[in-house]
């Protein structure tokens, strides 16, 4: 017996729907709440309801339209595929080609007019740790008196910060940088800045390059001039969108209202 065919709701064009406009579409389902289109805004860009059975996309779908949002309803065997990622630990940028580096330093030249793709973001994540602790404690035993007792007490603790991740997209091909891992002396030598001024100068030095790719939300703002880099809730987040970016580029102009 095979599973029922799940389908996305994506934006048809690249401008959003407003928070209002997601509470009245919200209203239509019982499972959704205004708190949720609250969220939805912030976080979505481009997909704006994933792992659906066709009546309720539908449905949404209907609701978004009756808002003045344009969206139409894509089986999620259907969208595009994001190749398996490769992290890079060494690049270089010339004028015609940015030039990637495997772990033994062999070095692959690419067209920038071969890119399609370049995302950035600061991606919020959590990390599950534990902390141990020592504390000296005092023991009665009749035999022997009052002795210490060293005691180790353990608790789990939940850290939470940011990865600067940038996002290479050719043909077949994803390359991806995580700024906390990358040595940026091979490219920018300037220990003065932080690793994220280096981040952010290499997100708009390969925008500037790959003139012909198409770029997130986040490297836009880069390239616009905006000096922190944009958040993410999540990494899910970030892929939705390259996801519904790649779409969109090979449905403009004829993205129909299935």
């Amino acid at each position: 017996m095979t599973g029922q065919r799940q389908f996305a709701v994506l934006q048809k064009d690249p401008t959003g729907p407003t928070a209002e406009q997601l509470k009245r579409a919200f209203r239509c389902f019982n499972n959704l709440t205004d708190a949720d289109a609250v969220r939805l805004p912030a976080g979505a860009h481009g997909i704006l309801m994933r792992h659906a059975d066709g009546d309720a996309s539908r449905a949404f779908q209907h609701a978004l339209q009756a808002e003045g949002i344009g969206a139409v309803v894509v089986a999620e065997d259907e969208l595009p595929k994001l190749p398996e990622g490769k992290l890079l630990h060494r690049l270089g940028i010339s004028p015609q080609t940015l030039t990637v580096y495997d772990l033994l330093g062999r070095p692959t030249a690419i067209d920038w007019g071969d890119v399609t793709l370049v995302a950035a973001a600061a991606v919020r994540h959590f990390e599950m740790g534990r902390t141990e602790t020592e504390r000296t404690v005092l023991r009665f035993n009749p035999l022997v008196g009052v002795w210490p007792k060293k005691i180790t007490e353990s608790a789990r603790t939940v850290e939470s910060g940011t990865l600067l991740l940038l996002e290479i997209i050719l043909a077949g091909t994803r390359y991806q940088i995580d700024a906390a891992r990358f040595p940026f002396n091979y490219v920018i030598d300037q220990p003065g800045l932080s690793m994220a001024e280096k981040f952010v100068w290499l997100v708009r030095e390969i925008c500037r390059h790959a003139t012909r790719a198409t770029l997130n939300r986040g490297a836009l703002c880069l390239l616009g001039g905006l000096v922190t880099v944009p958040e993410y809730d999540n990494r899910q987040m970030l892929t939705d969108e390259m996801i519904w970016l790649l779409w969109h580029e090979t449905h403009k102009g004829h993205a129909s209202g299935r």
